[in-house]
């Protein structure tokens, strides 16, 4: 089978657990793929030797775009394929990538579905922008890397990838307080910037720290006029989970009803939901969770099934509707809390 005509590029450090399984995931896939280490000291190097020759070495100065692009200038095609060492190649339709390559303006992105493996051994969807052509794209900003011009048009591909860095909670919180010096230099020279200020809040969250998160995210609303950017509407959901997480559900509502929340969609509802309940407002809680399981699709794990019909069982129990909240739970499937409650119940 002809290779596609796609330079894969990552940066590595340190990988050796999760590299082989991505490597194995594209080989023979793509015509090319380029590795830019950054200083490991395990048998990272090693292993990605069996897959590919194009390695280099960059030494690391606290910048993830610098890295990126020098991976970048390695590479033999003008399209790229990004991805990170932690992540695998699940499914991809070949043809539609082809015609993408074919047909590509200099405007255009393509944007992957990206599968994110939590503690839980649950997964968070979400969509990323990693297909370009490196004539009129290339990487900014030191942590959390965007491709830049701006101003680009965004075509979806039946691309997926499995991202497994976010369900090790030790590496998590470690590499947050690492990230978060990063974007706070970052933040000195750009002192304005919502992107940046999202990030830093998104380090409070993972380590919990919910009341600077909060901070950060309202920051990063009041430093982003244009609510179409990507960023926007994940910043305005975890903001909210953030205030009802310091018991603040009141300011979250506040806050949407100010500047509006025009998502129609599982984790809208499931949102809605969440303020409802802390709110104390539970007819309308159960309303919204049950709405947002008529959803095929949703970002946050459960949002749409298992989730959505768990708070709904809790709200029927505490309520005393017993009859219902078993059948809330039973919607949940394997869910180890609804199994448990099961146990208590039946």
């Amino acid at each position: 089978m002809k290779k596609l005509p796609v330079s894969v590029c990552m940066i590595t450090r340190n990988n050796e657990a999760t590299i082989d399984k991505c490597l194995s995931s594209l080989y023979n896939i793509f015509d090319e793929t380029v590795i830019v280490d950054t200083g490991s000291t395990d048998a990272t190097l090693e292993v990605a030797g069996k897959y590919t020759s194009n390695i280099s070495e960059f030494h690391w100065n606290n910048d993830f775009a610098q890295a990126r692009n020098y991976a970048v200038s390695k590479a033999q095609h003008n399209f790229i394929f990004s991805i990170d060492s932690d992540e695998s190649l699940k499914s991809m339709d070949e043809t539609q990538l082809l015609n993408f390559i074919d047909t590509n303006h200099d405007n255009c992105i393509g944007q992957i579905e990206i599968l994110n493996l939590q503690e839980d051994g649950t997964f968070q969807h979400d969509h990323v922008s990693r297909i370009f052509n490196r004539e009129h794209f290339h990487f900014e900003g030191t942590v959390h890397e965007q491709l830049v011009p701006e101003n680009h048009r965004i075509i979806p591909l039946k691309i997926q990838i499995v991202h497994y860095g976010y369900a090790d909670k030790v590496a998590n919180i470690r590499k947050a307080g690492m990230y978060r010096k990063m974007l706070l230099a970052e933040l000195e020279e750009k002192p304005d910037d919502g992107y940046i200020l999202y990030q830093i809040g998104r380090t409070y969250d993972i380590e919990k720290n919910y009341s600077k998160a909060a901070d950060s995210y309202t920051e990063a609303i009041c430093h982003t006029p244009d609510h179409n950017l990507s960023y926007f509407r994940s910043c305005l959901d975890e903001l909210c989970y953030a205030l009802i997480n310091i018991s603040k559900p009141e300011t979250a509502a506040d806050i949407i009803n100010k500047i509006g929340y025009p998502y129609e969609d599982a984790d809208g509802y499931f949102l809605f939901g969440h303020l409802y309940m802390n709110l104390g407002n539970f007819s309308e809680a159960v309303k919204c969770f049950e709405k947002a399981t008529t959803f095929k699709n949703c970002s946050r794990p459960g949002a749409n099934s298992f989730a959505a019909c768990y708070n709904a069982g809790v709200i029927y129990e505490v309520l005393g509707f017993k009859e219902q909240a078993i059948e809330s739970y039973r919607r949940c499937g394997n869910y180890e809390k609804a199994v448990k409650r099961l146990e208590t119940l039946e």
